[in-house]
């Protein structure tokens, strides 16, 4: 039964309780008239009570059983009416309300709470942030579970809807998606409401509908619930309001945060402490889930892969962007972005024991599309080219990167989010930028101190040493580098997920 349902069955018991009040009264005053229609009313309402009851369990035969002698007394006093008899008001409210006690008890205790809960994910690569917690939810037989994907548009350069995009083709096959022309949020009103996309109407990239905007889902929903799409890693407190002031943040009744850490600094941006829920992210799970998965490479991939050591290159959506305005700003003849690709792909494309692959983010060549940095787009058109026709390398644009993470030995990345992720593999990961301020570094939600750096200037170049080390199976900053991933999450054993579900069911049905 749904807890609106319950709710209003409990509440039309406590009315009926008020109305035996005023049964008391009217055989008081001698207003008869008004006692036969109120015991009337009440057989009504209990003959519905108990049709309600009998709709979503037949196996509550107690509350049934209690309804009908509560009837038949109501019968047994409009007799008594009709025979003149003396009546005790006092004594026919306590036998009233006695019955109603014992049945508003069974209710509450016996009939239980069937959860309609619907995830809503608009990008398939950020389906990790739901995915364990919807796992949970969709093998508890008291949940009805719907993952409806919503499409997104892109943004020209002026920031005009260009294109309608629906990726539900892209998400696991295990998982059933129900088609948002099929889905009407007027009348399913789910009582939980899952999303991950935090901006609404205010990313420059991607925008969604405005019906699925957060502050809309809120009204056809008792719960809505965000979980981030990305880790916080990094943080910078002079710098880091963007990733908790959302509008996601202030609509949603829950936020899913990774630690007790990033909570805190939730709080500190203005946001109410009992909205924010840090039993961890349901991504950790993800990556937990495919370490333990074996290696099984794509057909098209085992060629290229199979018996060497696979390096993950991880190219961050404004890593380009940057250093574009960069390029025009100071007048330079070269895009430091592309120089550091280039220096990448030929360290490693087409070496002996090496393979590659190349995750750039999913959008960013429509972001570059809508800023029109043709020439930059370019690059990567011709970057992908590269690395399609050398003997080692692939590129993955699957909507779960979780591939990429359990095939490659080493991780060479921008500043992303996904460093936090990869860290929890145990893995080395090379960041081709500079160091970052190591007091932030040390007091963030995830230390980036202990992975290996690109050199500083006039330094001899460290990429080919980070690939003879993973080459050798090397890793010297491993220890540190893991003791800093055991302070950063408490919950390593992949039951994100579950706990997160478990605590708002409980919290729902109380």
């Amino acid at each position: 039964m749904r807890k609106s349902i319950k709710k209003q069955l409990l509440q039309l018991l406590i009315t009926l309780k008020e109305a035996h009040d005023e049964i008391r009264t009217y055989l008081q005053t001698e207003e008869y008239t008004n006692v036969y229609r109120l015991l009337a009313d009440c057989q009504e309402c209990a003959v519905s009570f108990g049709g309600t009851i009998e709709q979503f369990d037949k196996t509550q035969e107690k509350i049934i059983k209690d309804l009908e002698e509560y009837c038949e007394y109501l019968f047994e006093i409009s007799v008594c009416l009709d025979r003149n008899d003396q009546l005790n008001s006092a004594e026919i409210r306590e036998k009233l309300n006695q019955y109603i006690e014992t049945i508003y008890h069974e209710t509450e205790n016996n009939i239980k709470i069937t959860l309609k809960i619907t995830f809503m994910p608009y990008k398939a690569s950020m389906w990790t942030s739901l995915e364990s917690v919807w796992k949970a939810a969709a093998g508890d037989e008291s949940c009805e579970v719907k993952v409806v994907v919503i499409p997104y548009y892109t943004l020209d350069s002026n920031g005009n809807e260009a294109e309608l995009n629906y990726e539900a083709a892209l998400f696991p096959d295990y998982v059933p998606i129900t088609d948002y022309r099929a889905y009407t949020l007027e009348s399913e009103r789910p009582d939980m409401i899952f999303i991950h996309n935090p901006y609404d109407g205010d990313n420059n990239v991607t925008r969604v509908p405005e019906q699925y905007y957060s502050y809309n889902l809120k009204q056809y929903t008792e719960r809505l619930i965000y979980s981030p799409y990305g880790l916080m890693g990094y943080y910078n407190p002079n710098r880091g309001a963007f990733m908790c002031v959302t509008n996601a943040v202030h609509s949603s009744d829950k936020v899913l945060v990774q630690s007790e850490k990033v909570k805190n600094i939730y709080i500190n941006h203005g946001i109410e402490r009992n909205k924010i829920l840090a039993l961890g992210s349901p991504k950790i799970d993800a990556v937990i889930k495919g370490l333990k998965e074996p290696k099984a490479y794509p057909a098209e991939w085992k060629r290229k892969l199979e018996g060497r050591k696979v390096f993950l290159l991880n190219t961050h959506l404004s890593y380009f962007i940057y250093w574009y305005n960069y390029q025009q700003k100071y007048e330079k003849e070269e895009n430091f972005a592309e120089r550091i690709h280039d220096n990448i792909f030929e360290n490693l494309l087409n070496r002996d024991g090496c393979a590659l692959i190349w995750r750039p983010h999913p959008l960013l060549k429509d972001t570059l599309k809508s800023r029109e940095l043709y020439s930059t787009l370019d690059f990567i058109k011709r970057s992908e080219q590269r690395i399609q026709e050398s003997n080692n390398g692939v590129l993955d644009t699957n909507g779960d990167y979780n591939l990429s993470f359990r095939l490659s030995d080493a991780l060479i990345t921008t500043y992303s989010s996904m460093i936090s992720e990869y860290m929890i593999s145990g893995k080395p990961v090379y960041i081709y930028e500079r160091r970052l301020n190591e007091t932030y570094c040390r007091k963030s939600p995830v230390s980036y101190i202990n992975n290996y750096y690109k050199a500083r200037w006039g330094e001899e170049p460290k990429l080919p040493k980070f690939i003879e080390m993973v080459l050798n199976e090397e890793d010297p900053l491993y220890e540190k580098r893991m003791s800093d991933v055991h302070r950063a999450f408490s919950n390593l054993d992949g039951t994100i997920g579950e706990n997160i579900y478990q605590c708002l069911k409980k919290e729902f049905v109380l």
